[in-house]
């Protein structure tokens, strides 16, 4: 059975730390072998805490990495509202005077490869990924526990595959943005959903880390309320992670489009009796979110 680690508590980095060391050995062993290891934090806006990775997520994944590996570490993202401005405002640049051989990378300035994605159509649409995030040896994506208002739940898995998708800058009411919308939504539900799982099969990150210490529900990724729940999640396998992370907040992990049809193709599982985690937990820590009222009546649009 595939293994997903919960701990509980209220100290995020000490928290943190416990349900990364939880995945043990295995994962001593590969940060050991790796030749460099890459963080991407999910640092969607760079004002909102609740709507970005805390830095002291980031501290209790490197304490555990610290104690087994000399091995170099990338923290990187390529944020909707700006990497550079997230690292700044979140504390991220203070990561480099407290770890030795600690970079922070802003991805849309890395260089890149191109990946092909063809819809149902025919249609073929021309995507960038970071060159640094497709070629890292050991890659870990680090989220919050959040509602998504497109597509459900913005987990590790959509963390990893929507933020590692490089896209040119436009201006709007609110700035400088990196929007990856026009691309995702340009053939519909069905089609947004088959280009997340597109992204993510292309190249999995290895391992998924979920901080739900204090959660969002409601208006999500970014505009939501906060919700404490006192979890955080680990596993090697980022679907089941995001599918006890669903389970969590009252989504059905098979109702989430990207979810299902990543499972569907073999390279993540999401049935929750293939998930080896405790079910009387499960059921203590469940808590319906709010969804937005446009989320809730179109979630299963892509199945159409």
């Amino acid at each position: 059975m595939t293994k997903v680690n919960i701990a509980q508590g209220e100290n995020r980095r000490k928290v943190i730390r416990e349900v990364v060391d939880k995945l043990g050995q295995p994962f001593i062993d590969k940060i050991k072998d790796a030749k460099l290891i890459l963080l991407k934090p999910d640092l969607v806006h760079h004002e909102l805490q609740l709507a970005s990775v805390h830095v002291d997520t980031i501290r209790g994944i490197l304490d555990v990495i610290r104690t087994y590996s000399k091995a170099p570490v990338v923290v990187a993202d390529a944020a909707h509202f700006g990497t550079k401005a997230g690292f700044r405002n979140f504390g991220y640049e203070r990561l480099l005077e407290h770890y030795s051989d600690i970079k922070l990378v802003d991805l849309q300035d890395e260089p890149f490869v191109e990946q092909t994605f063809t819809s149902e159509t025919g249609d073929q649409t021309i995507l960038r990924r970071p060159k640094l995030a497709m070629d890292a040896d050991f890659t870990i994506s680090v989220s919050n526990l959040k509602i998504h208002k497109d597509y459900g739940a913005a987990l590790s898995v959509s963390n990893w595959a929507e933020g590692t998708m490089l896209v040119p800058p436009r201006i709007t009411i609110q700035g400088r943005v990196w929007s990856r919308s026009p691309w995702l939504s340009i053939g519909g539900s069905k089609s947004m959903h088959q280009m997340l799982a597109f992204l993510y099969t292309q190249k999995p990150c290895d391992v998924a880390v979920i901080d739900g210490i204090l959660a969002m529900e409601g208006d999500g990724p970014v505009n939501g309320a906060p919700v404490a729940m006192g979890v955080a999640l680990a596993g090697f396998d980022a679907v089941a992670v995001d599918a006890i992370a669903a389970t969590l907040i009252g989504l059905d992990p098979h109702g989430i489009g990207y979810l299902e049809m990543i499972a569907q193709a073999g390279k993540g599982v999401n049935e929750m009796s293939k998930i080896d985690v405790p079910p009387l937990q499960i059921i203590d820590l469940t808590r319906p979110f709010q969804l937005p009222v446009t989320t809730r009546d179109h979630l299963l649009d892509w199945q159409t």
